[in-house]
């Protein structure tokens, strides 16, 4: 059985060999105080989902306050966030089930890039982060595909800034 652990340690690894900025943030954003994630196994087949925060300045902290208070979630939706500058934050277990991709979240890990790139463009430094971070969850998982949030659902999301930088990496 694989383990997160194990997992993220590889993947810790990987971002560091590429000198790219890793925080842990799983244990630190707000949560509901009755509500939890369900579970899933990493063994199984997964997908990546690219997402943006469709934001302007706010904090990892507050885009989790918000899934929370306002959304009613159990917590942060994502599992991976990449800032501006390229780092790379972990918000959640890979095991969880979150809500990041409604009727594909129990077959997806989801990647937001802090910002809104339907009005500007994604960085290079974030773009580059997302490859070593995928090389990453490729060495360590069962990954089958790569996508943006708009295939799955009818949004703009991860932005078409973000979306033409990217294309590349979907599969």
């Amino acid at each position: 059985m694989k383990n997160n652990i194990k997992i993220t340690a590889a993947i810790v690894a990987m971002l560091f060999g590429a000198g790219i900025g890793y925080t842990n943030l799983e244990d630190s954003l707000p949560e509901h105080p009755i509500k939890e994630y369900r579970f899933r196994s990493l063994e199984r087949d997964l997908y990546v989902t690219f997402h943006h925060s469709a934001t302007s300045g706010q904090s990892l902290n507050e885009i989790a306050t918000y899934h929370v208070e306002k959304k009613g979630w159990p917590g942060v939706a994502y599992h991976f966030a990449i800032n501006w500058e390229g780092e790379v934050f972990q918000l959640q277990k890979l095991e969880e089930i979150t809500y990041h991709s409604k009727g594909h979240n129990t077959e997806s890990i989801g990647i937001v890039f802090v910002g809104n790139f339907q009005e500007k463009q994604l960085p290079d430094k974030a773009v580059e982060s997302a490859e070593c971070l995928l090389a990453a969850l490729n060495e360590s998982l069962n990954i089958i595909g790569v996508r943006p949030h708009r295939q799955v659902r009818a949004t703009l999301c991860p932005g078409d800034f973000a979306d033409n930088k990217l294309k590349y990496l979907y599969r």
